[in-house]
C-alpha cells in the first residue's frame, strides 16, 4: 500500500512540474532586419547544443522557414527550456535549401548569427553567438543580415 501511495504522489509531482514548465516556458521573439531582396526564404535555427551550431540538424520546434515578404520579419519560439542558445539565419535566395558559397566558402547569400558573431575565417563558435534564456520570460533578439557582395574593380 505504501508503494502504491508513493507512486501516485511521485507521478502527481511529475505531472504538476510539467504543467508548471509549460505555463512558465520561455518565449523568444526574433527580429530579422536588413532584408534587401524580397525573394526566397528565411531559414532560422536556434540550438542549445554547441555541436549543432551553426547549421547542424535541429528539432523542428527549433527552426523556422518563412517566405520573404518584407524588409523586416519577426519570428517567435515558444516554451523554450532555460539554457544557453545560439542562432543562425540565412536567406535562401534561390530556394535550394542551403547556404550557397563562393570561392573559399564565403557565403553568397545573406546570413547572420546571434550576438552579431563573426570570425575572420569560417563561421563563429557557439560561445561567441550564445545568449541566455531563463526565468519563464519573453526574450528578444535581433539579427541583421549580412551581404557579402563582390568588390567592384576600379576602372582605369
Amino acid at each position: 500500500m505504501k508503494l502504491y501511495i508513493t507512486l501516485i504522489v511521485s507521478f502527481s509531482l511529475i505531472i504538476f512540474q510539467g504543467l508548471l514548465q509549460a505555463q512558465n516556458g520561455n518565449s523568444l521573439e526574433v527580429q530579422i532586419k536588413n532584408i534587401e531582396l524580397l525573394e526566397g526564404q528565411i531559414y532560422l535555427s536556434i540550438t542549445n547544443d554547441s555541436t549543432k551550431f551553426p547549421g547542424g540538424e535541429v528539432e523542428e520546434k527549433f527552426r523556422k522557414i518563412i517566405e520573404v515578404k518584407s524588409h523586416e520579419m519577426t519570428m517567435r519560439f515558444q516554451n523554450l527550456p532555460d539554457g544557453e542558445y545560439a542562432m543562425s539565419v540565412i536567406q535562401d535566395l534561390n530556394n535550394n535549401q542551403e547556404l550557397d558559397t563562393k570561392k573559399f566558402g564565403i557565403p553568397a547569400e545573406p546570413f547572420a548569427f546571434s550576438n552579431a558573431a563573426l570570425r575572420k575565417f569560417g563561421p563563429p563558435f557557439f560561445k561567441q553567438a550564445k545568449f541566455v534564456i531563463e526565468g519563464g520570460k519573453e526574450h528578444q533578439q535581433e539579427l541583421v543580415l549580412i551581404y557579402r557582395k563582390p568588390k567592384k574593380k576600379d576602372k582605369k
